[in-house]
């Protein structure tokens, strides 16, 4: 099988070691490595900063070592941050799928808004290919702001990816593309921005402030769901703890804090965690003066 950085990183191929899970962390240390040998192609310039013969290197085609061009970037994105317009510029006419993953994983460390159209340029270009629209429309989803633009973002990736192309996949390559998107959301860097844009509506859906008032005509609701939060069944505290977003009783957040500690599940103590933090980010956005 051909050996595509993209596929990894899409399909979660346990290539790079024992854990089936891509670590952006653990790439980038890789690439570290590759620096000497790119110091070795550049062509050196008193004249030119160190970041405009990365991006040099990007532009070039006959450079395709993804780690290399991944260096390149992140020393762009990490020092010279008036380079970002042209780094995507280039990004956006690049076709190989290697070196597409390995020049656009650093954007993953930026929220820098010029970023943010060229990155839909990409997802909504036909002509590319499903693993680099569906690796672009990732990063851009890291720059969610409010329900409305997740939700909007969501409607493009759906038409970009889950549909002509994707229907080609076979039965193993479609589950483990939607098994990554899912999991973003447990991420402690871009979780919540995940979350928003995988889930379409629930910036409306969650209820931040805890009342007593909010929960009066509510408390038959309040006890079902304390009922199952303690249940063998794990569906049941799932659902239960996705209810209880909407439900701000007091001690609401506790629960949340004991659940994400001591749940037998680890994706129930994840799901707890998400929403602990998905709480503090709607409290702040509805209410922003508020601490």
């Amino acid at each position: 099988m051909k050996k595509i950085v993209a596929l990894f990183i899409l399909f979660l191929l346990p290539a790079w070691g024992a854990n089936p899970g891509f670590s952006l962390d653990a790439f980038a240390e890789k690439a570290e490595k590759s620096a000497a040998d790119v110091g070795k192609e550049l062509n050196w310039s008193s004249i030119r900063s160190k970041e405009e013969l990365y991006l040099e290197y990007i532009v070039n085609k006959n450079k395709k070592d993804p780690q290399r061009l991944f260096y390149c970037a992140n020393q762009i994105v990490r020092n010279k941050e008036d380079l970002l317009p042209d780094l995507i510029k280039a990004l956006v006419l690049i076709e190989n799928e290697d070196r597409f993953a390995g020049a656009a994983l650093p954007l993953l460390y930026t929220r820098d808004r010029r970023l943010v159209e060229p990155l839909k340029t990409i997802v909504e270009d036909k002509n590319k290919n499903m693993k680099i629209r569906g690796l672009a429309a990732a990063i851009l989803a890291t720059y969610s702001k409010n329900e409305g633009y997740a939700k909007e973002k969501w409607k493009i990736a759906k038409q970009a990816i889950y549909t002509g192309e994707f229907n080609r996949l076979d039965k193993t390559e479609i589950q483990t593309l939607l098994d990554y998107v899912d999991e973003l959301k447990f991420r402690d860097d871009i979780g919540v921005d995940m979350y928003l844009w995988i889930k379409p509506g629930i910036f409306n859906f969650v209820q931040p402030e805890e009342s007593a008032d909010a929960v009066k005509d509510k408390q038959e609701n309040k006890e079902g769901l304390l009922k199952d939060l303690k249940s063998d069944k794990k569906e049941k505290r799932e659902v239960a703890l996705y209810l209880m977003l909407k439900l701000p009783f007091p001690g609401r957040s506790k629960l949340f804090e004991e659940t994400a500690k001591t749940d037998a599940d680890s994706e129930i103590r994840k799901t707890a965690k998400l929403f602990l933090k998905l709480l503090e980010r709607v409290k702040q956005e509805k209410n922003p003066g508020k601490k």
